[in-house]
């Protein structure tokens, strides 16, 4: 057995670990979400105009930084940290005759070389809650280099998290699996073969965060609030939802690619109809769904 596991040791190339399972599979998803990407069409035709330069951030497909050329920019850069789906925008820019308008940058957005001061700044680096996701912190970080000035003009321009206190079932397979559930739309088509997972919303949706991207973004969630409880039952939950607004107009909640909902398991408790709740919530946009607490009283 020794022999064995040594040869086969000797013959077994292992790669660099990524940091997630597939480098191309959402990008992909979010390309033929057609809701999200029609949505963010209307918003660069509404934004975008002749001669502009502007930056695609975290470009994936490079659906957005195409939209943007063909709005009428002069000069897009197309930034992407991974290098595979970087050559594969390459090819996609130059099979679509657009290396003359559109740059494939590789790198981090945070640390390229970018203009200063571009017109346009499109970012969907946004998960539901900004949380997971570094979106505030790419905008603070560009603010502070310069690329964004106040003149720029920001695709989302804002974005509004808002959470809801209730009751799941969290047994799967006759387990009690207590982590993140992610709730994108098409995940609740049981006779495709998801297993339902039903929220009893308890407590009515509350905005708690407003971020405002025309601006260096407060990375700190902090926002205590208080219900009555709309009926009897144990609340062992949250539901993070949100609203990104592309535009003064355009505005895009959940989509099968885009800001499902997140129901997180908390600590229960139980309630009774009309009872009075106060709950205390605090977390660090792009900190992660670890940085989330949630206090209740």
């Amino acid at each position: 057995m020794d022999v064995i596991n040594r040869v086969g040791a000797d013959m077994i190339t292992f790669p660099t670990i990524q940091p997630c399972w597939s480098n191309t599979d959402f990008p992909y998803q979010c390309l033929v979400d057609s809701r999200r990407t029609d949505a963010f069409r209307t918003a660069i035709r509404a934004t975008v105009r002749p001669g502009d330069v502007v930056v695609d951030a975290g470009s994936g497909s490079g659906i957005l930084a195409l939209l943007a050329a063909d709005a009428g920019a002069e000069e897009v850069f197309a930034v992407e940290l991974d290098p595979f789906l970087a050559a594969c925008l390459d090819r996609t820019v130059r099979a679509n005759d657009l290396a003359d308008t559109i740059e494939v940058v590789c790198g981090d957005i945070c640390t390229v070389p970018l203009p200063p001061s571009v017109d346009v700044f499109i970012c969907e680096m946004l998960d539901t809650g900004l949380l997971d996701e570094t979106q505030a912190i790419v905008i603070n970080r560009l603010r502070a280099r310069g690329v964004l000035a106040d003149t720029t003009r920001m695709i989302p321009r804002r974005y509004e998290t808002f959470l809801e206190l209730g009751r799941v079932d969290f047994d799967y397979y006759g387990y009690r699996i207590l982590m993140p559930a992610h709730r994108w739309p098409h995940l609740a088509d049981e006779e495709a073969g998801w297993l339902p997972l039903r929220f009893q919303a308890l407590s009515p949706r509350t905005l708690v965060s407003t971020a405002e991207f025309q601006a260096c973004v407060n990375t700190t969630l902090l926002k205590t609030f208080s219900f009555a409880a709309a009926d009897d039952g144990e609340i062992n939950a949250i539901r993070i939802s949100g609203d990104a607004h592309l535009t003064g107009r355009t505005r895009l909640g959940a989509t099968a690619a885009f800001n499902g909902d997140k129901i997180v398991p908390i600590d229960p408790f139980r309630v009774q109809r009309g009872q009075s709740v106060s709950v205390d919530v605090a977390g660090t946009l792009g900190g992660g769904l670890a940085s989330l607490q949630v206090l209740v009283s």
